[in-house]
């Protein structure tokens, strides 16, 4: 049973086997905020923040959380529907991902706080990009959490994107954090 995901596609059963952190996610989610062109125009954003709450309260699995941003946030409605850049082929995948990392990450960064760490061990995701300056700088070692937590909510909140590199640090960041005295291996006490 996966307590703590070790990379993006093991988020669903971490937080169905881990309530403190669901819970924690959960308190999150309705006060943020989601930026960027995809979310922008009408209730966009409230629609892609439902439908987050919806994936994080295990309702529905990644893919009908990509079936639904199709569904619910058409791309002919949003203001940039002539931008290819933003309406790339796997859009919908991007935002959820994206997200998920987002708020998967702080609310572990929250919950290890809650449970007496003040650092975290960023491992290695299968599903990383080597070059990526997260995985350079972030993976693979152990981190204060405060500084890694301060950067993300600088970045996702603020939407300020100078800050030093976090989890997530990008689109396809895959990167999570788990408890320091656990090794990438131990699949089992996660």
């Amino acid at each position: 049973m996966t307590q703590w995901a070790s990379h993006y596609l093991e988020i669903p059963e971490a937080i169905r086997s881990n309530d403190a952190l669901q819970t924690q996610i959960a308190d999150i989610i309705p006060g943020r905020p989601i930026y960027g062109k995809r979310v922008e125009g009408g209730d966009r954003e409230q629609t892609a923040r439902d439908i987050l709450i919806d994936f994080f309260d295990c309702n529905i699995e990644y893919q009908e959380a990509y079936e639904r941003v199709l569904q619910e946030l058409p791309r002919r409605e949003s203001p940039h529907s002539y931008d290819n850049n933003t309406f790339s082929s796997d859009w919908n995948e991007a935002l959820i991902r994206m997200q998920a990392v987002r708020f998967y990450n702080h609310g572990a960064f929250l919950q290890l706080k809650d449970l007496g760490y003040s650092e975290c061990y960023i491992p290695h995701s299968p599903h990383e990009d080597r070059g990526s300056e997260c995985t350079r700088k972030l993976a693979g070692n152990t981190w204060e959490i405060d500084p890694l937590l301060s950067r993300l909510k600088e970045r996702y909140d603020n939407e300020n994107y100078d800050t030093p590199v976090t989890i997530p640090s990008r689109p396809n960041c895959t990167h999570t954090p788990i408890p320091p005295d656990m090794s990438e291996d131990d699949s089992q006490s996660r």
